[in-house]
């Protein structure tokens, strides 16, 4: 199975085109290929990929979770208001973040599979739930600092390395192991690939679908304290950014964003693709605004490639 993924087109492609992007930008920039800006992208890159691995877990099993900016916004604001600025709370305060996480994909996977409610309209409703939520338990103005400790996890290094692209790289090592090697990974791809078909299979579809938002939950909110690290502070609005990236770096790595294909390794070649693109666009004098454009783009172009005739086949 891991030597079919390895051997896969789309992933190895990724892989290409990160490698042929960050040369390119490279060329335009003497300073982009030094050794403190590859630690800083992959710093960067590492919070697409977090909230990304929850997020193709969900498209994995046909679904999407259009909450985690908000999920990842409320554990960091929780994260900072818990600890106000000590370490000594995180031993409760991080556990218990992350269960807050947890309880928001629990909320989605069981309005999603035993009230029936469309995914789009359940995390959708459940963003907008926690943003007003939010806005009204900070009064509009968090203003907590993060501890030390949670800054060293995002920021600190262990000899040439950033803690955070080594935790990173444990949870990719994680989702591969899910993923390639258990039962759980293989009722994903089934789930995604034909929901009925599953069902009639023995699969317990419904339990499936509310593991996969638990997971997305947490790894949002894991993501969430993880940002709080690097800004030194949580700040409303911090998870709108990863709506949108999220899913474009499952599409950029391979995945059917219609569920049933794809892997965390494509994904991980997404989010470094994705992060490198945004240090492109200052040296090419283009603003944030077209980064938007290129994950519609991104988000589309798979859409309509997955529904193609003879595609749609091979995917579902």
């Amino acid at each position: 199975m891991l030597r079919r993924v390895l051997s896969n087109r789309p992933i190895l492609l990724a892989y290409a085109g990160a490698l042929g992007l960050f040369l390119t930008t490279s060329a335009f920039s003497t300073g982009f290929a030094s050794e403190n800006n590859v630690r800083l992208l992959l710093v960067q890159a590492s919070f697409i990929g977090i909230v990304a691995l929850g997020q193709g877990f969900v498209i994995l099993a046909g679904g999407i979770d259009l909450s985690v900016p908000w999920t990842l916004n409320g554990a960091a604001i929780l994260l900072t208001l818990f600890a106000n600025g000590s370490n000594a709370p995180l031993a409760w305060a991080i556990p218990l973040v992350l269960a807050l996480g947890a309880l928001v994909g629990l909320a989605n996977g069981l309005g999603i599979s035993v009230l029936g409610v469309n995914p789009i309209v359940m995390t959708l409703g459940m963003n907008v739930i926690l943003a007003g939520g939010l806005l009204v338990y900070t009064n509009g103005s968090p203003t907590a600092a993060a501890p030390s400790h949670v800054e060293y996890l995002a920021t600190g290094r262990l000899g040439p390395v950033p803690v955070n692209t080594l935790v990173w790289a444990a949870l990719a090592a994680l989702a591969t192991i899910v993923l390639t090697w258990t039962i759980f990974g293989r009722q994903l791809y089934a789930l995604g690939t034909n929901r009925t078909v599953a069902l009639f299979s023995g699969i317990a579809v419904g339990r499936v679908t509310v593991i996969t938002y638990v997971i997305c939950g947490i790894t949002a909110a894991f993501a969430g304290i993880l940002l709080t690290g690097y800004t030194g502070q949580a700040y409303l609005g911090m998870g709108d950014p990863f709506l949108f990236s999220s899913v474009a770096a499952v599409a950029i790595g391979g995945a059917s964003i219609l569920g049933g294909s794809g892997h965390y390794l494509g994904t991980v070649a997404g989010a470094l693709i994705l992060t490198v693109l945004a240090g492109l666009l200052p040296i090419l004098n283009l603003n944030t605004a077209a980064l938007q454009i290129i994950y519609g783009l991104v988000i589309l172009g798979t859409v309509a490639l997955a529904t193609l005739p003879g595609r749609q086949a091979v995917t579902r």
